[in-house]
């Protein structure tokens, strides 16, 4: 019999579980932080197209060689520019927004995604998304830009109009304050 992974344990599962929800064959996606490729995997899986977004070749050359591999490179335009430009590129309403922020896994620790312009991009995707679609953010505190960046992320999302938006935040309770945490923000009209 086969296990489940749990996605309590890891919150990047999490974040896709609840996006699955959100997808359909016929709808739109990106993925904001590139990274190795696996939540761009996971949407083309899922959805007609995705945007895929990172600003290290490293990462694009990575995610394309999962996504050939899978045979999905057809559904997906690796972007080599910022998440924070993504508006500029996507010329639909997305039904799902991704972002699992911090560095590349296995790259360099010292490229990491800021605060500043990670708002930037939210606030762009904001005006992408689809009336009833999602946002999801994968948030990583163990770093101190990681911990700026939940910081202000979080003050955007309370700040949010209620009648537009509904937002939550998925903490660990029983974790270290350095676990990491998921943010989605969902689009009421």
């Amino acid at each position: 019999m086969k296990t489940r992974a749990n996605i309590l344990q890891r919150p990047t599962l999490l974040a896709q579980s609840i996006c699955g929800a959100y997808l359909t064959e016929e709808d739109t996606a990106v993925d904001c932080t590139c990274g190795r490729g696996h939540d761009t995997l996971f949407l083309a899986q899922r959805c007609r197209r995705v945007y895929s977004f990172d600003l290290q070749e490293e990462a694009l050359s990575s995610a394309q060689k999962l996504l050939a591999e899978a045979g999905l490179s057809h559904k997906v335009e690796f972007i080599c520019d910022s998440h924070a430009r993504a508006d500029r590129y996507v010329t639909e309403q997305p039904a799902v927004i991704m972002f699992n922020l911090g560095y590349l896994p296995g790259g360099d620790k010292a490229l990491t995604t800021t605060a500043e312009e990670t708002v930037r991009a939210v606030r762009a995707a904001l005006t992408l998304l689809r009336p009833g679609g999602l946002i999801s953010l994968t948030m990583y505190p163990g770093h101190e830009e990681g911990r700026r960046e939940q910081e202000q992320l979080c003050r955007l999302a309370r700040e949010l109009p209620t009648d537009r938006f509904h937002c939550l935040l998925a903490d660990m309770l029983n974790q270290s304050e350095m676990a990491p945490r998921v943010l989605l923000i969902t689009r009421k009209k």
